[in-house]
């Protein structure tokens, strides 16, 4: 959009009316200066050849265009947001093999952890408007699957399509908290939260338990830990049904101190339902900024009417094309 930085000055365009007409005009009978093609500009010059051109629309094209510099012309842009303080927050997904048990419930219908875990956090994904989000995904060894970036779309689509098998079956959850805060050390955010989901216990990986602890502790990252899983399913055996804890390998214990050595909160996610209320309240804890600062780029266009008022200039100054066959040339 055409923006003026100083539009009042366009007041300043009938400045020269106002002087031609209110001033009184000055009797001379030679010239002050000078100037070989003044003479083009008399009264005389207008009627022999058309000098309504040289003494009206070039000098009148030549004082617009000056006043249009003066008032700062430029081109802005859409608004684009802009939240230096953003909070940046890294979620790490469990792609181990137990995610694939089918004990969660969404829509009335059983669907594995994964699956649930796919739409739910693609939905958390999308609301945090003015976040900055990451994506690391982990099972035998941790990968960044998506740096931290403020193209939510993108990440919550690479959520969505994250499958098992990805980074191996076992659950390397100790080396996916050194990755997170690895990556933050990497980056001078203010805000740096870190949300972990899991269905399992460390099994694998550089990273044990204590270590993990350890490097929690000794860094400003806020890890909250999100334990996915129901606490019972029914089975057909031989004998009849049996009731058995498919959750039974979650270590509870550790993702709970880990969240209290971080100023974090665990969360325990025994169904669709929970892990969405889960969700909200990590909006809660977490709360959007709401004070977003707005850029609008813009570009100068001084140059356009400078460049035509030195069109003007040139113009006005150069001899009518009638006087270079007429006498007024000759020597």
């Amino acid at each position: 959009m055409l923006e003026f930085a100083w539009p009042l000055l366009f007041w300043l365009l009938p400045l020269p009316l106002l002087v031609r007409f209110l001033l009184p005009r000055i009797q001379r009978t030679a010239a002050a200066i000078w100037m070989p093609q003044a003479r083009y500009l008399a009264p005389e010059y207008e009627a022999k050849a058309g000098g309504h051109w040289a003494r009206w629309i070039l000098p009148s094209l030549i004082w617009i265009a000056l006043v249009s510099a003066a008032a700062q012309p430029r081109w802005v842009g859409d608004p684009i947001a802009l939240n230096p303080e953003a909070r940046e927050i890294m979620i790490a997904l469990d792609l181990s093999g137990s995610m694939q048990m089918d004990d969660m419930e969404r829509n009335g219908r059983a669907v594995t952890r994964l699956e649930a875990a796919h739409s739910i956090l693609a939905d958390f994904i999308r609301r945090r408007t003015g976040d900055r989000i990451g994506l690391i995904v982990y099972a035998d060894s941790a990968h960044v699957y998506v740096p931290i970036t403020s193209d939510l779309e993108t990440v919550a689509t690479m959520a969505e399509e994250a499958f098992i098998g990805l980074a191996g079956q076992r659950t390397a959850l100790g080396d996916a908290i050194a990755l997170s805060i690895r990556y933050f050390l990497e980056r001078e955010s203010q805000e740096r939260v870190v949300l972990m989901l899991t269905d399992g216990m460390i099994n694998t990986g550089q990273i044990n338990a204590e270590q993990a602890l350890q490097l929690a502790r000794n860094h400003d990252v806020r890890i909250h830990t999100i334990g996915i899983g129901s606490d019972e399913v029914t089975v057909q055996g031989i004998f009849g049904e049996r009731r058995l804890n498919p959750s039974a390998d979650l270590d509870e214990i550790f993702l709970n101190e880990l969240a209290r050595a971080t100023g974090g909160e665990y969360f325990r996610a025994r169904s669709s339902s929970e892990m969405e209320r889960i969700y909200e309240l990590i909006d809660r804890l977490e709360p959007i900024a709401n004070d977003e600062q707005y850029l609008r780029p813009q570009r100068s266009l001084v140059h356009y009417p400078v460049s035509v008022a030195l069109l003007a200039l040139v113009l006005m100054l150069l001899p009518s094309p009638r006087q270079f066959g007429g006498r007024t040339w000759k020597s």
